[in-house]
């Protein structure tokens, strides 16, 4: 291990940690950008930054407790949200993700492009790829707080973003000669094909045993599946904890430190991670995995439900997590590998819906 690397902070569960103010003072963070998403067995494929500007926990706090009350809304309402032309990658979506092989319904999804309401796109690209190019949906009537906090929060995960994205440009020039300059950090400022994704993960039910190993592939993926993301890249916040039994929806503890979020290292090392609050983290995705030459990888990750049988003072089926990830995507006419990064997202969608 170089002196560099000895250097690098990490969270307690090895998380490279990347400060905010060295980002934005262009301080070279090679080294940690490795240690992140580099091809070592151990990296984690995960970088957390801290010392986020101040007014980030109440953009945060503002959109995930909002994930509660759209969910509560009556389903006509709801309803008015859902949108199958785009195979349901606009507005709200509940039960039409397919995953480990049936129909998700214990998660519903809000989906949206929080810098455009009506994204750049040809005749063409409309008609074939409305997964992408469909103007935003928003409850105005119903929930009209709901559209400013969704767009201030993804907003300032992209203005982040462009940060890390310019620091796995630098070291991406320094691995691949070819690679195109500033690649990654032109997707974020220029790219229309940006979703963001404000997730409500609804209280589970009560079972009468649920034995799992923190260590195995016997982690009960309750919450969402194993998979690689296929964007470039990947924002997304803590989750929020919310007790539903309580009209004001207030933030509670999770009763279940092994609920969250997982990774999977190279070597299959499975490791929980914890985001702190006031940190965003990020991971890289397949798009941006082949752009660089295989030098920075996607990590396999999911999330695991709270246990069923856990103790808790408050009840577990009245508790739900909350959460948001933007997915930032090449422009729809980028080559990813050897075919566009439109007919790659097809397939992706395909294999999902």
């Amino acid at each position: 291990m170089s002196l560099n690397q000895m250097n690098i902070e990490k969270s307690p569960e090895g998380a490279v940690i990347l400060d905010y103010n060295d980002l934005l003072t262009n301080v070279d963070v090679s080294d940690a950008i490795e240690e992140a998403f580099g091809t070592h067995s151990h990296c984690l494929g995960i970088a957390l930054v801290k010392n986020l500007p101040k007014d980030y926990a109440g953009k945060r706090t503002r959109l995930l407790r909002l994930a509660s009350v759209f969910s509560a809304l009556p389903e006509d309402i709801k309803n008015k949200a859902v949108h199958e032309e785009s195979l349901y990658s606009f507005g709200w979506s509940c039960g039409k993700e397919v995953m480990n092989g049936k129909p998700d319904y214990l998660k519903g999804s809000y989906y949206a492009n929080p810098k455009y309401d009506i994204p750049s796109a040809t005749p063409e690209q409309k008609l074939e790829f409305p997964i992408y190019c469909h103007p935003n949906i928003w409850p105005k009537d119903d929930l009209p707080q709901f559209e400013h906090a969704f767009k201030d929060l993804g907003c300032f995960i992209m203005d982040v973003a462009k940060l890390v994205a310019k620091a796995c440009d630098s070291f991406v020039s320094s691995k691949l000669p070819s690679a195109k300059q500033y690649y990654l950090e032109k997707i974020i400022m220029e790219s229309h094909t940006t979703k963001a994704r404000l997730l409500h993960y609804f209280p589970v039910q009560p079972k009468k045993d649920d034995k799992t190993d923190e260590n195995s592939e016997k982690i009960a993926d309750s919450w969402c599946g194993w998979h690689v993301d296929h964007s470039s890249i990947t924002g997304l916040t803590s989750a929020m904890f919310i007790n539903e039994s309580d009209s004001t929806f207030p933030e509670i503890q999770c009763p279940d430190p092994s609920s969250g979020l997982y990774i999977k290292t190279k070597s299959n090392k499975i490791v929980k991670i914890s985001i702190p609050k006031d940190y965003l983290a990020f991971q890289l995705g397949e798009a941006m995995q082949l752009a660089s030459g295989n030098n920075l990888l996607a990590t396999p990750h999911m999330v695991k439900g709270i246990s069923p049988n856990v103790k808790s003072d408050i009840p577990i089926n009245v508790i739900s997590r909350n959460t948001f990830a933007v997915f930032m995507h090449p422009p729809l006419d980028e080559m990813v590998g050897d075919i566009t990064f439109a007919d790659f997202a097809k397939k992706v969608f395909q294999s999902h819906y």
